[in-house]
């Protein structure tokens, strides 16, 4: 269940982590799901929100999904949910990803709720500032005007390091257009805590190439995670 102890208003600090954390997102089915799993993911993405290429309905796969191992985060990507959807889905997963343009103060009332929730910002320009989410994790994606995460799009990773250095409180996972051959590169030029791969690992829309899953994750653990004090 997504829902913390305390009232999940505080950032996640520490010290350096010894690997890299790595979520696989757009996993439709369980093959790909345990797939990712028996590689080693962190994380894996479930895109909720019926507007995306790689939707799956929560009531038809909640089940398998919840089936998977407790080690795992079970991530629930949604758009600018109404509180009540969000609150829902909470109940039955381990961390809501918002990737749309859900505001500060939805986001207060998520924490005060005491779900655990990441936020998508996007980046859409060098040194750009970011408004306060009260977020476990942030999500640092490509800038689009039509899509929310998935495009397969990079963005110049010095911004990323630019953005994590300015913030350096949260954890922040890059995404955008990562890739088995590149990632490696991304995660030396960003520094971030943790890595997100969507299109990047994909045979076809909406399913994993297990080769490309597996190499991605070795890539990213030949790198070095950053978690900031």
């Amino acid at each position: 269940m997504a829902i913390l102890q305390d009232n999940g208003l505080g950032t996640v600090g520490g010290t350096m982590a010894t690997r890299m954390f790595v979520k696989i997102c757009g996993i439709t089915n369980r093959f790909d799901a345990e797939t990712a799993i028996a590689a080693g993911a962190d994380a894996l993405g479930f895109n909720f929100w019926p507007g995306s290429r790689r939707y799956i309905d929560p009531l038809a796969a909640i089940a398998w999904i919840r089936d998977l191992p407790d080690e795992v985060d079970r991530v629930a990507v949604l758009v600018n949910p109404e509180l009540s959807q969000a609150w829902s889905i909470a109940k039955q997963m381990d961390v809501l990803q918002l990737h749309g343009k859900e505001t500060t103060i939805f986001c207060k009332k998520l924490g005060e709720m005491s779900v655990r929730f990441w936020k998508a910002v996007p980046a859409s320009r060098p040194h750009f500032a970011m408004d306060t989410f009260y977020a476990e994790r942030i999500v640092l994606d490509t800038a689009t005007n039509d899509s929310f995460g998935g495009t397969g799009m990079t963005f110049p990773w010095q911004w990323a390091r630019e953005f994590i250095a300015a913030n350096v409180s949260q954890n922040v996972i890059l995404a955008g257009g990562l890739t088995p051959a590149n990632v490696a590169e991304a995660i030396e030029q960003a520094h971030p805590f943790g890595v997100d791969v969507t299109s990047g690992v994909e045979a076809v829309v909406g399913r994993k190439d297990v080769h490309k899953v597996r190499d991605f994750i070795a890539a990213a653990r030949a790198g070095q995670a950053y978690h900031y004090p």
